[in-house]
């Protein structure tokens, strides 16, 4: 039975950004597992992999964008290379059905809380203190190249599964309940079609259900 792991005030490393990510972080895991647990269709399973590795790979980003000036910066980079690539092994596994997927979760709770401890909270608490020196440049080292930004990838609903995803829509900024069709999802948010009208602004709470085991609320 897959038992989520609760956020701990020990894991914050004491900058909003990172704190924020790695929670969120831990609850597309948690889903995850539950989605396991429940033994959701394949096609969501495969679209929360997709998930996580675009939101990881974003959070791996803005993290090395903070330390880039810093001493350890390349090494620390390195083991959120080796994550991203043991991920995908993982997800690759589990697509040839070489692996019980239900053991991802733990796997990737058990690194997070491990980085976090070891990696991430050292290196902030060093830098935090001044005592962390800018790594010198060789002579005849090549400027570090950009990495292009990855925008928030839309995943289309036939994508997740083959049947219409239906949910309730309640408009908590007029109080009004309504339907809606969900089109597609991304990490920037939910693309869906209602009869009701919205506007800018509106605060708007998005439940439904994906096959007959997995559930949602955004």
């Amino acid at each position: 039975m897959h038992t989520a792991r609760k956020w701990r005030d020990e894991l914050n490393i004491g900058i909003g950004l990172i704190d924020n990510q790695h929670k969120i972080i831990f609850d597309l895991i948690n889903d995850l597992g539950n989605a396991s647990e429940a033994m959701a269709d394949k096609k969501v399973i495969d679209t929360l992999f997709d998930v996580i590795e675009n939101y990881v790979f974003r959070h791996f980003e803005a993290e090395e964008e903070l330390i880039a000036p810093h001493a350890g910066a390349l090494e620390h980079a390195l083991e959120h290379y080796t994550l991203v690539k043991e991920f995908k092994k993982l997800r690759l596994s589990f697509r040839n059905r070489l692996s019980v997927d239900n053991t991802v979760h733990g796997f990737l709770e058990q690194w997070f809380v491990r980085h976090i401890s070891q990696s991430d909270k050292p290196l902030f608490a060093r830098i935090a203190q001044g005592g962390d020196t800018p790594p010198q440049s060789g002579v005849d080292e090549y400027p570090q190249e950009q990495q292009e930004r990855r925008r928030h990838k839309r995943i289309h609903q036939k994508k997740i599964t083959d049947n219409a995803i239906l949910a309730s829509c309640y408009n908590a900024s007029t109080l009004r309940n309504a339907q809606a069709t969900l089109m597609d999802i991304s990490l920037g948010g939910i693309r869906f079609e209602s009869d009701e009208p919205h506007q800018r602004g509106d605060l708007l709470v998005i439940q439904c259900a994906i096959g007959r085991n997995f559930k949602m609320k955004e």
